[in-house]
Parts: structure tokens; C-alpha cells; sequence
């Protein structure tokens, strides 16, 4: 998952999360959300959202995103994506795989 910043409109972040390795060109079930945190610093605290932030799920080969919030400057972000991803040995099924930061970090 990467997440961007640009600073119009008081600071917009977005994210997207990517298929890599074996996963990339393969649909599979994809998420990313994004959101505002109440904090303005704190890093390592639980990121207390204060602001509904976007999300784009579905069956998708390449990435799911870009989502964004908006009025982001000087406040924390919390952001999260995974895919479901089918193991290649028939006995393990289906795996989740994603990144999920419920923490603040570096804001």
C-alpha cells in the first residue's frame, strides 16, 4: 500500500493499495480505505477517525484505489488494504493478505 499527500485543500491524502509478485494481472477481492484522524501527532496511539474517509472494494487484477481525504494537513491518517488472495496448494484455500495501519505513525 502506498499513500500519497498533496497539500490542496488543506492537505489531501490518498492511497492505493497494489497487486505485487504473483498477485499482479490475477483478480482477486481488493480493498483500501483511507481516513482523517482526530490526533494531530501521537505516534504508536490508536488513530481515532473523525471523518466517514473513502473506500474502493471489488475484483480488481491491478490495484484498488486511489482513495482520498481531504483537510489532512496537520492531522494524522489511517489507512488499510488488503487482498484475498487463493493459495496454490488446494488443502490452504484462501488467504488474506494486506497492510493495516490502525496505529499512527510519522505524523
Amino acid at each position: 500500500m502506498t499513500i500519497y499527500y498533496n497539500s490542496s485543500n488543506g492537505g489531501t491524502n490518498s492511497a492505493c493499495f497494489y497487486h505485487r509478485g504473483p498477485s499482479y494481472g490475477v483478480a482477486a477481492k481488493t480493498y483500501v480505505g483511507i481516513y482523517r484522524c482526530a490526533q494531530t501527532s501521537g505516534e504508536g496511539r490508536t488513530c481515532r477517525n473523525t471523518t466517514p474517509g473513502d473506500i474502493d472494494e471489488g475484483n480488481f487484477a491491478y490495484q484498488a484505489g486511489p482513495v482520498g481525504v481531504t483537510g489532512t494537513a496537520n492531522y494524522c491518517v489511517g489507512a488499510q488494504g488488503w487482498i484475498v488472495w487463493e493459495h496454490p496448494a488446494p488443502d490452504v484455500g484462501k488467504v488474506i493478505m494486506g497492510v493495516a495501519t490502525p496505529l499512527t505513525r510519522g505524523c
